[in-house]
């Protein structure tokens, strides 16, 4: 890692998303930084990384836990007011199973994320809850997401409203700062690894 002043001759390129906005490329040509713009240690800019990633990988499942919120806070409001023959779409019991799947999971999301954080706080070894919670709050999001998309039928696939971009955005929540099986991985290992349990993570 280096710290890098921005009149060495490096530029920053947008790079064109589907839904998340603000990422960009770094491009270096020529630039040349002393050895006391080094961050850490040389050759352990790579570690020094992961180091940082770890410990705020429960912030985004945190982010998956409010758009979530939100996301069936709208689909409730539209099935109270949307009417198909003669009644609420909302006594439909197959959006009443949405509501009630969605709500459970946003519940199990909150623990994950909140248990994770405690463990941050408390200065724990928290890479398996974290790693618990990020897949879990980006594998939900989506999901839920897909849901109140349909729940809100084709005004759902249109811009008019913020669904549709709930749903590109909250895609990359299964890519970045560790995929869904990046998650995965260290999950399993650190459960046959004996470094984890089922029986429980708290500490």
């Amino acid at each position: 890692c280096f710290l890098v002043d921005r009149d060495r001759g490096w530029e920053s390129r947008p790079i064109d998303t589907m839904g998340e906005w603000g990422p960009a490329a770094l491009v270096f040509e020529g630039v040349r930084v002393p050895h006391s713009a080094i961050l850490g240690e040389e050759g352990k800019g790579f570690e020094l990384a992961m180091r940082w990633i770890g410990k705020g990988r429960y912030m985004l499942p945190a982010r998956a836990l409010g758009a979530c919120e939100r996301l069936v806070e709208m689909g409730m409001e539209h099935a109270r007011n949307r009417v198909t023959f003669g009644e609420p779409i909302a006594h439909r019991q197959a959006i009443q199973w949405m509501v009630a799947d969605s709500a459970v999971e946003i519940e199990a999301l909150r623990w994950l994320v909140l248990t994770a954080a405690w463990q941050v706080d408390k200065g724990l070894d928290s890479r398996q809850s974290q790693s618990m919670a990020k897949l879990f709050g980006g594998v939900k999001a989506n999901e839920i997401v897909d849901r109140v998309l349909q729940m809100h039928g084709g005004m759902g696939y249109t811009r008019e409203l913020p669904v549709e971009r709930w749903y590109r955005e909250l895609r990359l929540l299964r890519i970045y700062e560790g995929t869904d099986e990046i998650q995965r991985r260290t999950i399993a290992r650190n459960l046959l690894r004996g470094h984890a349990s089922v029986r429980g993570h708290l500490g």
